[in-house]
């Protein structure tokens, strides 16, 4: 079972935190599989049980938070993400509270297949930036609003791109995953050119995710932080693979709730401190506008 609410009833709710430091942070990646949504809900879980407001608008057509959070795998296209980019958008985010028995500041933005149907209208001018503009013209009162790109480098991550204040990247450490990391430094670069973007989002960091036991898992962990350190990049302490996030998801909760004592906790936990730090307007990180 759940409930919707739009911002219309958003507006007239007591928030916790003024909006004047709403962190907009893009969760990519340049291959599929590296675990990219599992850390946006538990890290959008993080952050709402320190009393945050937060907001994680799907933006991948595979719909993959739905079955996370338990929530209806088909809802309306109108009630989606997808409506952002319609070109008849009103300002109704269609908003639905998550985990509530848990935190009471956790919202979703569905997505899904309705996605699939807006990519002629992304490719149109200007159309990489309807997410900017709709945040923009109807604001949300969260503090923190995490969009969950999918795993491509095509228009919706562009528009992401263009709404976004921050990236994070999670990486698994096989060769597939890093070559794909490189394409997205490459992407990351032509977009803002493309887009003549004078404000690129800041790189949060990178975090070496679902890494294993195995001798190749280990080696690339060890060998790929100093690489991108000594670009200037900034990275998390890794998230190993446990069984305890399949189990989460199979119980449609976050992993927390799962076992509240979880090892994985910990490097989940330093993500959002530093998430934290951007929301008090502590800390801002960098942009890499011309380096890979």
């Amino acid at each position: 079972m759940y409930r919707s609410t739009t911002v219309q009833d958003l507006s007239s709710s007591t928030t916790t935190t003024a909006m004047t430091n709403q962190m907009r942070l893009a969760i990519m990646t340049g291959a599929g599989g590296v675990g990219k949504t599992t850390l946006a809900v538990n890290l959008g879980y993080e952050v709402a049980r320190l009393g945050y407001k937060v907001a994680i608008f799907d933006l991948d057509p595979q719909g993959s938070i739905n079955v996370a959070c338990r929530l209806k795998k088909t809802p309306a296209p109108k009630a989606t993400t997808a409506w952002i980019y319609s070109g008849f958008f009103d300002g109704t985010y269609t908003l639905t509270p998550v985990w509530e028995q848990y935190v009471k500041t956790l919202d979703v933005f569905q997505g899904g297949s309705a996605l699939f149907k807006i990519m002629s209208n992304l490719a149109q001018p200007g159309g990489c930036n309807l997410l900017k503009e709709a945040l923009t013209e109807y604001p949300l009162p969260h503090d923190l609003v995490i969009f969950d790109c999918p795993a491509t480098l095509e228009q919706i991550p562009k528009s992401a791109l263009v709404a976004a204040s921050h990236l994070l990247v999670p990486l698994m450490p096989d060769a597939k995953a890093v070559d794909g990391t490189r394409v997205l430094l490459d992407w990351y670069a032509a977009s803002i050119q493309e887009l003549q973007l004078i404000s690129p989002p800041f790189f949060l960091g990178f975090v070496i995710n679902n890494m294993e036991d195995g001798a190749e898992h280990q080696r690339l962990s060890k060998e790929l932080p100093p690489r991108y350190q000594a670009r200037g990049y900034h990275v998390f302490p890794p998230i190993k693979h446990y069984t305890a996030f399949v189990n989460a998801w199979s119980e449609g909760v976050p992993l927390r709730v799962h076992r509240s004592t979880h090892a994985a906790l910990k490097p989940i936990e330093a993500i959002t401190g530093a998430i934290i730090q951007v929301v008090k307007g502590e800390k801002r990180g960098k942009a890499k506008s011309n380096r890979r």
